[in-house]
């Protein structure tokens, strides 16, 4: 009777368990979607120009014709978050999309490999590892120069390491299992064995990775731009706006508050997206386990 109700209760725990992560993986993605959407259809849905400047309007409370305000030089704050989503989603999937294919090619050839091109690798990796991402990042920076391109540039020669080091370690646990020691007693090469056997393997936490980066991505990029790094002006990006309403902060607190709202809701979606997938793809979460 009692190893019954411990059952049950158990089964309860798992499926309430169960049910606040799909809730929350629900959520986070409907969120992540509907920012997506808005920097996808930012050129029709924008009600003014973004860079057009009006001296007339300018530090103008949220009103009819401009919701969120306009900016210390008369231009439209809503116009230019959502062309700051644009801006921000194209850069961080750039970003992403390079650093992870080449982070996960350096981590598959590195943990399946092993020996001294492993080492060489590792230490590669940890000599990167050594100093503050946003630090190296800036280093970079200056020395290409401040624009939106060098940020891309920089993060993107900083981010891949991350990939690189999870792959190898899924790589390492992964080329022991039965199924690769099978493919290879089958003649397969090793080329065949990674990307046939072993890379859809790793794919799921690269995805979780991949979620939780694009919100330290934009991040980093806000701040770069918060420094004068990244994009420059005319151009509509989250951080820049914040730095360029400092001044303003008290007098006409909506030039700051609205893109700081924008960066603030696209961080904690992405991160809740990878936190909900990282559950998802979870094993004993699927199967029930509990610590």
């Amino acid at each position: 009777m009692d190893a019954a109700l411990v059952a049950n209760k158990r089964n309860k725990e798992v499926v309430v368990r169960s049910v606040k992560r799909d809730k929350l993986l629900g959520f986070s993605s409907a969120v992540v979607l509907i920012i997506v959407l808005v920097g996808v259809l930012a050129p029709l849905i924008m009600p003014h120009d973004p860079i057009s400047v009006s001296f007339a309007d300018k530090v103008k409370p949220p009103s009819f014709q401009y919701p969120f305000g306009t900016d210390p030089l008369g231009r439209c704050v809503l116009s230019r978050v959502i062309q700051g989503t644009r801006t921000s989603l194209v850069a961080a999937a750039v970003i992403v999309s390079i650093s992870g294919v080449g982070g996960v090619l350096v981590g598959l050839i590195s943990g399946y490999k092993g020996g001294k091109a492993d080492s060489l690798i590792m230490r590669s990796v940890d000599v990167m590892l050594a100093f503050p991402s946003i630090i190296l990042a800036m280093a970079l920076i200056v020395s290409m120069g401040p624009g939106l391109g060098s940020v891309i540039v920089a993060l993107t020669l900083v981010h891949w390491t991350g990939y690189a080091r999870l792959v190898r370690a899924e790589v390492l646990t992964l080329k022991e299992s039965e199924f690769v020691e099978a493919a290879r007693a089958m003649g397969n090469s090793s080329s065949r064995i990674i990307f046939k056997y072993i890379l859809p393997n790793v794919i799921a936490p690269v995805m979780v990775m991949a979620s939780l980066d694009i919100a330290h991505i934009v991040l980093s990029m806000a701040s770069l731009s918060f420094l004068g790094l990244g994009a420059q002006p005319p151009e509509a990006e989250w951080g820049a706006m914040i730095n360029q309403g400092r001044e303003f902060i008290r007098t006409a607190p909506h030039v700051t508050l609205f893109p700081g709202l924008a960066l603030m809701v696209t961080i904690l979606a992405f991160s809740l997206l990878g936190d909900s997938l990282r559950d998802y793809f979870d094993p004993r979460l699927r199967e029930g386990y509990i610590e």
